[in-house]
């Protein structure tokens, strides 16, 4: 399974860390351990509410980042505990995150921990500092930008909410509710539907055509009708659409690992020889075999709606990172673009619908500019390869709303553009 970023914050406030924050806090460390098990869902909850939507990280970030940059292995730098530039810096960091709101939220947070409320100031004026060091060196580490961090904590969002204390909801530190929450979902998916690539119409192209039939059952000969049988032939169309989706989501052949990956079923393996005499075994249902067949066939044109799924790249979760299952698809691409120099490629990089738009289409552009840098790696020419980011646009699984059909959709699609 995907690390959980939210968890492995909390197990870095270890047994010695508490122990460090409750000497300079002046309290009993069982009391300070209850603080920080509010305090840090809480912190996480302000920079989500502050940052889910940015594009590269806010100032207030970077100023209390600077402060942890360097070779010390404690990502919490205890040692910083006490230190007047850490206490200005944690001050700043609480109006940047909470604003207004940040006398209701030591409130609460006094109530749901039993700290007087100055101490749960001078608290979470501690952690919250420490919250964003370790972080910005946990990204560094992993290779992350500022933008798959958020990826990462957005993937943890239903737990960080869930541990929020009585009295801090969503709304409180800038998130959306349940109900605003559903909106943009829906939102999503109509944006979705109206921007599909020509590729995926048809499935679309039924969902218009029951919608027009509905109207004209309801409109066009609805008046000569009782309310009873449009009813039931609305029932009819609209049980006929959810077939025609489960049809869309069983034709992609595969199942979902343990990692939360979409694993393809490739098919019987069988030998090819490409053109320059290199061999290769590939599946039958697997993009090599279907892009070399796309490019020997000279009766079939190049266009702008024929886009082929790589089935065997994946990313760590909420990262442009690379898991190491994906060389071997990336060898045998590149050996293929090697053999057919005429060929050029474009990558398009997707996402699920799992945060916000603005993110989404960061990370997915990052994702393919990565896999575009892979083949040039391989030693395949910059100016035979194009990259574009499309975010949780076109999803090859449409409904966009279980695992399975998230993992189909983060993914990253060729076309050929020439050849």
């Amino acid at each position: 399974m995907s690390e959980s970023l939210f968890q492995s914050l909390k197990d870095a406030f270890t047994d010695k860390a508490i122990d460090a924050i409750s000497r300079n806090l002046g309290e009993d460390a069982s009391r300070t351990k209850s603080g920080l098990t509010a305090m840090i869902p809480t912190v996480l909850g302000g920079i989500l509410g502050k940052s889910a939507n940015a594009t590269s990280a806010p100032s207030w970030w970077n100023t209390v980042a600077d402060l942890f940059d360097g070779d010390d292995d404690d990502d919490l730098r205890l040692g910083m505990l006490g230190d007047t530039k850490f206490a200005d810096a944690g001050k700043g960091l609480l109006g940047s995150l909470f604003g207004g709101n940040l006398d209701s939220i030591l409130g609460s947070l006094s109530g749901a921990t039993g700290l007087a409320k100055d101490k749960s100031g001078k608290l979470l004026t501690t952690v919250a500092p420490m919250v964003i060091g370790f972080l910005s060196r946990w990204a560094k580490r992993k290779g992350l930008s500022f933008t798959g961090i958020i990826g990462k904590l957005l993937a943890d969002k239903s737990a960080i909410l869930g541990a929020l204390p009585s009295g801090i909801g969503g709304g409180l530190l800038g998130f959306a509710d349940k109900a605003r929450d559903a909106v943009d979902d829906t939102a999503r998916k109509v944006a979705g539907a109206a921007t599909q690539k020509p590729k995926f119409n048809w499935s679309w192209l039924i969902l218009l055509l029951g919608a027009l039939i509905l109207l004209w059952l309801l409109f066009g000969r609805g008046c000569n009708r009782t309310k009873e049988k449009v009813e039931d032939q609305a029932t009819e169309i609209v049980n006929d659409l959810d077939q025609a989706a489960s049809d869309i989501k069983a034709s992609i052949k595969g199942a979902l690992n343990d990692a939360g990956d979409w694993v393809y079923d490739l098919g019987a393996s069988i030998k090819k020889k490409l053109v320059d005499g290199t061999e290769m075994e590939i599946g039958v249902n697997s993009v090599e075999y279907k892009i070399l067949e796309f490019i020997e066939d000279a009766n079939l044109p190049i266009d702008k709606t024929t886009w082929f799924t790589l089935d065997r790249l994946y990313f760590e979760t909420g990262s442009s990172t690379l898991k190491a299952e994906s060389n071997s698809q990336l060898d045998r691409i590149a050996a293929i673009m090697k053999a057919y120099p005429a060929v050029t490629l474009k990558i398009g990089g997707y996402t699920d619908n799992t945060g916000s738009d603005v993110v989404n289409n960061a990370l997915s552009s990052e994702r393919a500019e990565t896999a575009k840098a892979e083949l040039v790696k391989r030693g395949v020419a910059l100016n035979r390869l194009e990259a574009e980011g499309y975010g949780s646009q076109h999803p090859v699984c449409p409904a966009n709303d279980t695992p399975e059909c998230r993992a189909m959709n983060r993914r990253i699609d060729i076309r050929v553009t020439a050849k």
